[in-house]
């Protein structure tokens, strides 16, 4: 009895199921936008750390611009390490701290 009225409203009034029809497009077009401004914002902003590290990585290899001088408090080489072992050991320290955000940015991608 209820199907019959139901189907018998839809015949007899197809500008209401036109609307109807039209509001869930519009809904489902929504919701679309909302999916697709989201995702462009996530890869944005991981497109952002993927530069950050290569560029860090890229200005770490050319060579230094001013030479460090002697009077400001820069690290100083202990007596009991030669130049080559710290040399070696801050080398490490960068590859370590690359490791690490290049990390971070793949654990934020995937």
């Amino acid at each position: 009895m209820l199907q019959e009225q139901i189907i018998t409203y839809i015949r007899e009034n197809p500008v209401t199921t036109f609307l109807a029809a039209g509001i869930i497009i519009l809904f489902i077009l929504l919701l679309i936008f909302i999916q697709v401004t989201r995702t462009r914002y996530e890869v944005h902003k991981i497109c952002k750390k993927i530069k950050k590290y290569f560029d860090v990585i890229l200005t770490e290899s050319e060579p230094e611009a001013e030479p460090v001088k002697e009077t400001e408090t820069a690290e100083q080489i202990p007596v009991y390490r030669t130049a080559e072992d710290w040399k070696k050991e801050q080398e490490l320290k960068k590859r370590e701290e690359d490791a690490k955000l290049l990390m971070d940015v793949i654990s934020e991608v995937f």
